[in-house]
């Protein structure tokens, strides 16, 4: 039982798959998507700097908002004294 495929090569067709034009457009097409795949990138990338700028402004002045309120030390010079004497 020696059923083997037998594939012949193929033909090279005398005709193109694509004219010249058709190639032409093609490449044509492919820089224009390529510009505008870089634009698209350049402004995201832009869009996460401005994003996390506003992020890490938020999260700064948050911690530092919520660690002048917690200090009992900076409020005052009798409160300091009076932390040291143990009165409260």
């Amino acid at each position: 039982m020696s059923d083997e495929a037998t594939h012949e090569p193929a033909a090279p067709a005398d005709n193109e798959l694509f004219s010249v034009t058709e190639v032409e457009q093609f490449s044509a097409d492919d820089v224009k998507a390529g510009g505008d795949i870089g634009k698209m990138l350049s402004a995201l990338f832009l869009y996460t700097i401005l994003a996390m700028g506003i992020a890490s402004w938020w999260s700064w002045s948050s911690i530092v908002s919520r660690s002048d309120t917690n200090r009992p030390f900076d409020q005052g010079a009798e409160a300091a004294a009076e932390h040291a004497d143990g009165e409260h």
